[in-house]
């Protein structure tokens, strides 16, 4: 090759290189703006004492993440968060799980419950939070009135320590599980029929190819959404929020209801806040890199 042919040939290909560069420019230019640069800003917050408004900043090194570790409403949020994941996550996983098995056929009727199953997860968390609010208000909501009709009396609960935490778990699996049965649907459509029709000829019946074909056949997805799901319950906010506003007696305050309930009714602890919302990515990170390593070891399996 000549030394201008060669010459054309490294000019092309540097402008191959250029366009890649713009055309994923937006994307970078997006990540470093919305989350490189809030990152760092939140962790120059998490070293300060300030109010709401970020006004009259006193640097106080790491004094607010050494006060975490000390503060009993916070390990209280955190044990709340966990029981709430613990009872949420596997209920949630199960019913997917189940009615993906049983609508995965596209008859008519399947196609209608899918829809009719998707369609709180495209409501707002708040105004599911509401209407489930009025629904079981102690004196208005058409769930109580049915339970006096039937005989009991001062039911309230939204307002009882022991069943509270149990409804805010209810109304997220009844806002969320659409979403699972149909990505759960669409792995089971994806397993090829010709892995059932052999199982038929061995002889399996319905039980053994849903447990030997269909649920190895979805278990990237199932995965995915054990993951995600993960991740959202300990995020768990809005639905608490509207539903309870942490109460009563703090039953259902979770780490994210108070972080925002030190942030936005405290006068100097913005900085502390961010702290512990500094704690929570971290925790998130280790346990989404922990998922993301059983979900490539199982698919390399």
């Amino acid at each position: 090759m000549s030394a201008t042919g060669k010459k054309k040939s490294i000019s092309l290909e540097q402008r191959r290189q250029r366009t890649a560069y713009l055309y994923i420019a937006p994307a970078g230019i997006l990540l470093i703006v919305f989350c490189l640069i809030p990152l760092l800003a939140s962790f120059y917050i998490s070293t300060q004492k300030m109010g709401v408004d970020l006004s009259k900043a006193k640097f106080v090194g790491l004094d607010n993440y050494t006060k975490i570790f000390t503060d009993r409403r916070f390990l209280q949020s955190v044990t709340i968060t966990l029981k709430y994941t613990l009872v949420e996550i596997p209920l949630q996983m199960v019913i997917g799980v189940v009615l993906s098995a049983l609508l995965a056929k596209n008859t008519p009727w399947n196609k209608l419950f899918r829809s009719i199953y998707f369609l709180p997860v495209i409501a707002s968390a708040v105004t599911v939070g509401v209407t489930w609010q009025l629904v079981l208000h102690s004196n208005i909501g058409i769930f109580t009135y049915w339970l006096k009709l039937l005989g009991f009396s001062d039911v309230n609960l939204l307002n009882n320590t022991g069943t509270a935490l149990y409804v805010v778990v209810f109304v997220a699996i009844w806002k969320t599980f659409g979403i699972s049965t149909i990505i759960l649907v669409s792995a089971i459509q994806n397993i090829p029929e010709s892995l059932y029709e052999a199982s038929a000829i061995d002889g399996a019946g319905k039980i053994n190819q849903f447990f030997y074909v269909t649920l190895p056949g979805i278990m990237p997805s199932f995965w995915f959404l054990l993951m995600t799901r993960i991740i959202g319950s300990l995020q768990m906010f809005d639905i608490v929020y509207t539903l309870t506003r942490g109460g009563p007696s703090r039953t259902t305050t979770t780490l994210v209801v108070y972080i925002y309930d030190t942030a936005f009714n405290s006068l100097d602890k913005m900085g502390y806040a961010t702290a512990m919302s500094e704690v929570l990515f971290v925790f998130i990170m280790i346990i989404t890199v922990i998922m993301y390593a059983i979900m490539n070891k199982t698919s390399d399996d």
